[in-house]
């Protein structure tokens, strides 16, 4: 970048850094508002091969994932935070029941929990979020542009390499090598599941999106198992937050309490795609004998493909496992462009009440012991 196009970059920056500082003024004045707009924000309005490096590097995807700032309870417990547009903001909650309801009510212009209402903090300001949402919005493009999108995504915020294998992307396998209870991980990248698949990766810390279950029946016929039902029915939000407070607790704390593996919805059981497959290996007995003290509807895809149930000597797999593939893996790939990673696979003893405490915040995704 020359010196002359430097200048005429920096130049607008500053008379927008300055206009916002002249831009900030007194409400009532205890205190000053904060300009609605940073001077970062006007970016997009600069030539695009000014400003794209600095918004690629400024905001991303992960920038749609909101701050807790805290709960708004009482008039004696004041909430207060800096937000985007306003410099100095407070929140509290005033409780009477004027509306006569049997299950009482408050004063912030809506019906609110007992514990508080919740508030959230969008970090990026108004531009920033919306170019998240574009990037977000590409993942769910079904074409090429698409699936480099979902690549860069994963490889930005999660480390994943998408190392090509080399040709043939597929592999000759035998029936008489497939057992019942053999685990398939899947993955895909482009069109509108692979964009949902790519957005529970990131958020759960799996790098497989969707499990399927081989089974063979008295016959040998393979069958491949799969399920992705879950409860569609039932309470709505509203009502599930005033049951929790006829309950005597806080919508916060119903979402901290694990799932039971033996609960029954208006419509059944609620069974993700690898809970169901973790309740065929726990009524097989792998779990035993903690079985008791374990739910399955608890695991995330990574958390069952890191569990220490299948084969480590690479020397029993079939021969046709990765026979093409110059990288030899500890499970075979079947199919794919691109090299299958599954980090941690094969590595965890269960234990009782596995996953029922395990935080999974990107980028990091650290997990405590024994979580």
């Amino acid at each position: 970048m020359t010196t002359l196009s430097l200048n005429l970059l920096i130049l607008p920056l500053l008379c927008l850094s300055l206009l916002s500082a002249l831009f900030l003024c007194s409400n009532d004045w205890d205190g000053p508002w904060k300009a609605p707009f940073r001077p970062y924000d006007f970016l997009p309005l600069l030539p695009f091969s000014a400003s794209w490096p600095f918004l690629r590097s400024l905001n991303s995807a992960a920038d749609l994932l909101p701050t807790f700032v805290g709960a708004a309870s009482s008039p004696e417990a004041n909430l207060k935070w800096k937000g985007a547009c306003f410099y100095k903001n407070t929140a509290w909650m005033e409780f009477h029941n004027k509306s006569k309801s049997p299950y009482g009510g408050g004063t912030l212009h809506i019906k609110v929990k007992h514990k508080g209402v919740s508030i959230f903090l969008m970090q990026s300001g108004m531009l920033g979020t919306l170019r998240a949402l574009w990037d977000v919005f590409l993942l769910f493009v079904n074409n090429g542009w698409g699936e480099n999108s979902n690549l860069t995504f994963l490889k930005k915020h999660m480390g994943a390499t998408f190392e090509e294998r080399p040709k043939p992307w597929f592999s000759n396998i035998s029936v008489d090598d497939i057992h019942s209870g053999d685990f398939i991980t899947l993955s895909k990248i482009r069109g509108r599941w692979g964009g949902f698949e790519t957005l529970e990766k990131w958020v759960t810390g799996a790098f497989a999106g969707h499990t399927a279950v081989c089974l063979k029946d008295s016959e040998g016929k393979l069958w491949v198992a799969e399920s992705g039902h879950e409860n569609d029915e039932g309470l709505g939000l509203p009502d599930i937050i005033v049951e929790t407070e006829k309950r005597g607790f806080s919508f916060d704390k119903l979402l901290t309490i694990p799932e039971q593996d033996d609960w029954i919805y208006s419509d059944g059981k609620s069974t993700s795609c690898v809970a169901f497959i973790l309740e065929m290996y726990k009524q097989a007995g792998l779990f035993d004998p903690i079985a008791s003290y374990i739910h399955v509807t608890e695991f995330t895809i990574k958390d069952a493909y890191t569990l220490n149930f299948f084969e480590n000597n690479s020397s029993r797999l079939p021969e046709w496992c990765n026979k093409e593939d110059t990288v030899k893996l500890p499970f075979c790939q079947i199919k794919g462009k691109y090299r299958m990673e599954l980090p941690g696979y094969n590595t965890m003893t269960p234990y009782p009440h596995m996953n029922e405490k395990c935080p999974s915040l990107p980028p990091e995704y650290y997990r405590p012991s024994y979580c």
